[in-house]
């Protein structure tokens, strides 16, 4: 990793659901940006910053499930990206992402889950396996880099200066477990992902490490 020559990264995240920021926070940390967190539920305005971070929500972006909070949250990212800062959205984040940019967020079928490759459009993606979690899925705006889909979404998409990533790259396993309780999840339907992810520890680091780098790599000027 290299050094970084911004200073400040703004997080917005709930309070105690999908907050923690395992390699995210170990890469924030390891490119020296100061970190100032934000939750949801205290509905900030989003201070000036140098990269700001979208993280996960049991919330909804999809189109007939909106909320007025989730709203104002597209509003604020757009004008984020427009100003031409970076932004990285993860999981929630991304669909966010997709919404303030002119694209498409949708209800499925079923929740996409799971410890899974994906099909990585652009080689500066690993193909995974990741951690795959969400209820809705984004089309990115035709502007946009689709950079990573799988079999039911897209997974990975740039535009301007912003990336959007669906799967959960700053997991670890004992965050994965503490979110998927968090979330209400039974047992049966995390268990045996806790356990495939804590198998590969050390690969999920490295590769969620080369995501954040080619980010950055691509957003920083």
């Amino acid at each position: 990793m290299t050094g970084a020559t911004v200073s400040r990264a703004i997080v917005l995240s709930h309070r105690s659901v999908a907050h923690e920021l395992g390699t995210l926070g170990e890469w924030l940390t390891g490119m020296g940006f100061a970190v100032e967190r934000l939750h949801r539920e205290d509905a900030p305005a989003i201070p000036d910053g140098d990269l700001l971070v979208v993280l996960g929500s049991p919330g909804s972006a999809a189109a007939g499930f909106l909320t007025r909070e989730t709203e104002v949250e597209v509003t604020q990212v757009r004008e984020w990206v427009e100003s031409g800062r970076p932004y990285l959205g993860i999981c929630f984040g991304a669909q966010v992402l997709a919404l303030a940019t002119g694209g498409t967020v949708t209800r499925m079928d079923a929740i996409e889950r799971g410890w899974m490759t994906v099909d990585a459009v652009d080689p500066v993606v690993p193909s995974g396996p990741w951690m795959v979690w969400h209820e809705d899925s984004f089309t990115a705006p035709g502007t946009a880099l689709v950079r990573a889909r799988s079999s039911l979404s897209e997974q990975v998409f740039s535009y301007r200066r912003a990336w959007g990533v669906q799967f959960h790259l700053e997991l670890d396993s004992g965050s994965l477990e503490r979110m998927a309780v968090a979330l209400g999840a039974a047992p049966p339907d995390y268990s045996s992902l806790v356990e495939l992810m804590a198998a590969d520890e050390a690969g999920h680091r490295q590769r969620a490490l080369e995501v954040f780098d080619a980010f950055w790599a691509d957003v920083h000027d």
